[in-house]
């Protein structure tokens, strides 16, 4: 049995070698069952093998019925397994006609271990050797066959019945994606069940005198369903990459757009250490001039310059920073501190429209794992979106309020960017999250569908608070504790 004994074994070992394989995929998408299914049919076509070679090496009918009792155990896992890959991979079935067919195979694999010696038999009253691949392996000789195997049949063909209809009702969903899952999917399962119930058959009623063995068509509904999910994984994972892509560009875009719109305020920001700085250039160089220059004043002014000049790079700094293309790299932040220089880029555009800005921050407030430009930009286009609603108000009535607190029960770091504006009509709540929804026309509309993303990535969430009609607005969102 050497030649026998490495096919089935090889045959094994490639059931297994996939079934780590789709566990592998379907850890990293816990979404995707079918991916589990695979799994679940690998594991069951490696026992099945190695029970196909317990009963080929039988020397006696008791030995060969109890490797046959628990063959049907493999067997109802691979058939459940296949079942439910068609169902989670084209999600179009019959839910009524799936549980029939499970309650069916369920039953066959009850009644195989109350009745004796197995399902499919009354008795194994004799076994008989032939030459299989070259090799002397044992059949059924003489059998009393069951009148419940019908049943069997029955529930296989009923299982085929649910691959068909399932294929065809995705196919008739349209486009040339779902004509061609829903063929690939039966030709990878419903071939093989089909196959499977003729060659029982077969073997039940004498017509073959062969091995028991069902790993032929496990094994090519595996590798087949595994082409098929493997090659989807791989096409979803480039569209993934390539969606993360574009969402970085959209990102740059936001980016740049909401830099444009704080322009005029950073040119004033800019404007007041480089006037400063000039201003006391000229006076060094009055100094100079003089017979006697008084090197204590001169040594002031150079000291006055020096913090000019580093007001001006800092300012520079932050603005190359937030003009940078990057991906979110999480790290600890102290959130004050990104709290007070998003405020500092936005205050001379806020008091430049008459607008108060108000820091209510919790002291000692716990480091924040964060990406510092990412949180940056949130906060930006929270703090612009208030300045912006308003407007409105009388110039002594517009006030924003930045808050942050810990939250005691979960640990998180709530912020709140609160705007004494007119608030934001009910019937827009649910859709100012929405990308390119917004209410301003110079506005991409992409401001808070970005910012809501950039806080999911970092584990928490953003969401608004509407206080009453007229009472304005207040967008909160949380961040994981370092």
């Amino acid at each position: 049995m050497e030649a026998v004994t490495m096919l089935w074994s090889l045959g094994a070992a490639v059931a297994i070698t996939l079934a780590v394989l789709c566990g592998l995929m379907w850890l990293g998408e816990r979404r995707a069952l079918s991916h589990l299914m695979l799994c679940l049919l690998g594991v069951a076509t490696a026992a099945a093998a190695y029970i196909e070679l317990g009963m080929m090496r039988s020397t006696d009918p008791a030995a060969f019925g109890a490797w046959l009792r628990w063959y049907h155990l493999p067997i109802f896992v691979g058939l459940l397994a296949q079942v439910l890959f068609v169902h989670f991979y084209l999600g179009t079935s019959r839910t009524w006609l799936l549980w029939t067919v499970i309650l069916g195979r369920a039953t066959v694999l009850a009644l195989n271990f109350l009745l004796h010696p197995n399902f499919n038999f009354v008795s194994i009253d004799s076994l008989r050797t032939i030459s299989f691949l070259g090799d002397r392996v044992s059949v059924i000789g003489q059998a009393t066959y069951r009148g419940t195997q019908w049943f069997a049949v029955a529930s296989l063909v009923l299982l085929l019945a649910y691959i068909a209809d399932t294929a065809i009702r995705h196919r008739r969903q349209g486009g040339v994606e779902s004509r061609r899952k829903a063929l690939a999917t039966f030709l990878a399962v419903g071939l093989p069940v089909l196959g499977t119930v003729v060659y029982v058959q077969f073997l039940a009623f004498g017509v073959l005198r062969t091995p028991v063995s069902n790993i032929t068509w496990f094994l090519g509904a595996l590798l087949m369903m595994a082409y098929e999910t493997g090659r989807e994984f791989i096409l979803n994972r480039r569209a993934r990459l390539e969606l993360a892509e574009l969402r970085g560009q959209v990102f740059q875009a936001e980016r740049v757009n909401l830099l444009g719109q704080l322009s005029s305020a950073l040119a004033h920001e800019l404007s007041q250490p480089l006037t400063a700085i000039s201003a006391n250039l000229s006076t060094v160089r009055r100094h100079l001039n003089r017979e006697q220059p008084d090197v204590g004043e001169i040594s002031v002014i150079l000291d006055d310059i020096a913090l000019d000049d580093g007001r001006a790079v800092e300012i520079i700094e932050r603005m190359r920073l937030l003009l940078k293309q990057r991906t979110i790299a999480l790290e600890p932040v102290n959130p004050e501190e990104v709290i007070r220089n998003a405020v500092s880029l936005v205050r001379a555009e806020a008091s430049s429209k008459h607008v108060a800005l108000r820091l209510d921050l919790q002291p000692g407030l716990p480091r924040v794992f964060g990406d510092r430009v990412h949180l940056s930009q949130v906060l930006l286009n929270l703090l612009m979106n208030g300045v912006h609603a308003v407007q409105a108000r009388p110039a002594d009535a517009r006030l924003i309020v930045v808050a942050a607190r810990a939250v005691e029960t979960t640990g998180e770091i709530e912020i709140g960017v609160q705007d004494s504006g007119g608030g934001i009509p009910h019937a827009m709540i649910d859709r100012i999250f929405e990308p390119f929804f917004t209410t301003k026309p110079e506005g991409m509309g992409m401001g808070l569908a970005l910012s809501r993303t950039i806080i999911e990535a970092h584990g928490g969430r953003l969401w608004v608070d509407h206080p009453g009609p007229q009472e304005g607005a207040i967008f909160r969102f949380t961040l994981k504790p370092a």
